[in-house]
Order: structure tokens, then C-alpha cells, then sequence
């Protein structure tokens, strides 16, 4: 359920436009939305490396976005918002609003962690908990991950989450070892200096 979760909120935190391609598993990111002192602008991302394509990794969340999708009440409009907003002076939500990220955090999401005692997790908590699973289960490597998670270069990334690399060498021992045993002239043994 947390995967499910972090990589949904991971999803929802771009706030940009995102361009579902069910049949390849992928969410492309092409606009981002920031919020200024007039409302929300949406416009091109700070960065090229932000516009991306972000797979969805997770089983449940794939066959739950398809069936959302199909029943988008503005499937067929491409300008259309993916996210129904709140409207204005009540709770209820319609897609005849704009999403509102800030709204979302503190009448849904709050709410929820409070309700399952987790009081105090920030949304971009789960952007990290979306990395996090993503390299521990091997689902992306680093490189992978840099380009799904759009910062300005593959060193922040790394930078970032270096110390969630496996430390298992043994697959790669062993690829080494097969390579070293299969070429036709064996090492040279291995001579102690000095004697």
C-alpha cells in the first residue's frame, strides 16, 4: 500500500499537466503549475531535464489510473485538468475547478496522515519514499531514477540517494569471475613481493 501511495503522491506532487500513456505505463510531465500571489500559473518547467517521462511502477496504481482515465468526465479534452479542485466555499470537489495543490494538502491529505497517525509527513516526504522504493526494490537504477525524478543533473540524484545503493556485489562478483574463467589465457598467479 505504500508503494501504491508514495507513487501516486510522487505523481500528484509534479502538479504539472500529466499526459497518461496507459499502454506504455508512463506519465509524461510537460508543464508544471507554481503558485504565486495572483493563483496558480502553469508554464514549461525551470529546467529541460523536468519535462519527463515518469513510469508507474506499481501494479495496482497502473490498473486504478486506466480505469480513472476511462471514467474522466473530460477524457476526450486534452486541456482538461487530470485532478478534480475544490470549490470555492465548500469541501466538495468538482472538475469544473482547477486542482488546488495547497487545498488538496491541507483538507485531504492532512486529515489522512492525522487519521493513521502520521501526524507531521510533509508531501514531498513521498517523493523521497517513491526514490527510496524505487532503487531498493531495483526497479530503476540511479541513471533511471535522475531522469524520472527530473533534477537539474544526475549528480544531485546521486548525491541524494548514494547511500541507498544495494551493497550486495555478489552478482557482480560473479559476472566477473565468469568473464575472467572464460578468456582463453588464464591470470598470471599472483607472486608475493619481496620473496
Amino acid at each position: 500500500m505504500w508503494t501504491l501511495y508514495a507513487e501516486e503522491s510522487f505523481l500528484r506532487e509534479q502538479m504539472g499537466w500529466l499526459l497518461p500513456n496507459a499502454a506504455r505505463g508512463e506519465v509524461q510531465v510537460k508543464l508544471n503549475k507554481t503558485h504565486t500571489s495572483k493563483g496558480y500559473i502553469t508554464g514549461a518547467p525551470k529546467t529541460a531535464r523536468a519535462v519527463r517521462t515518469v513510469p508507474i511502477l506499481d501494479e495496482a496504481l497502473f490498473r486504478d489510473l486506466g480505469v480513472y482515465l476511462r471514467n474522466h468526465p473530460h477524457r476526450d479534452d486534452l486541456e482538461a485538468g487530470m485532478w478534480p479542485g475544490k470549490v470555492p466555499g465548500h469541501r466538495k470537489i468538482s472538475y469544473d475547478y482547477a486542482f488546488d495543490p495547497k487545498g488538496f494538502y491541507r483538507y485531504t491529505f492532512k486529515p489522512a496522515c492525522d487519521l493513521v497517525g502520521l501526524s507531521g509527513l510533509h508531501f514531498h516526504e513521498l517523493r523521497h519514499t517513491f526514490a527510496t522504493l524505487a532503487l531498493e526494490s531495483g526497479a530503476l537504477d540511479m541513471h533511471e531514477l535522475s531522469r524520472a525524478m527530473g533534477p537539474a543533473s544526475y549528480a544531485i540524484t546521486d548525491k541524494v540517494y548514494a547511500h541507498l545503493r544495494p551493497r550486495d556485489y555478489s552478482r557482480h562478483r560473479a559476472a566477473f569471475s565468469a568473464h575472467i574463467a572464460a578468456a582463453s589465457t588464464p591470470p598470471s598467479p599472483i607472486v608475493a613481493l619481496g620473496g
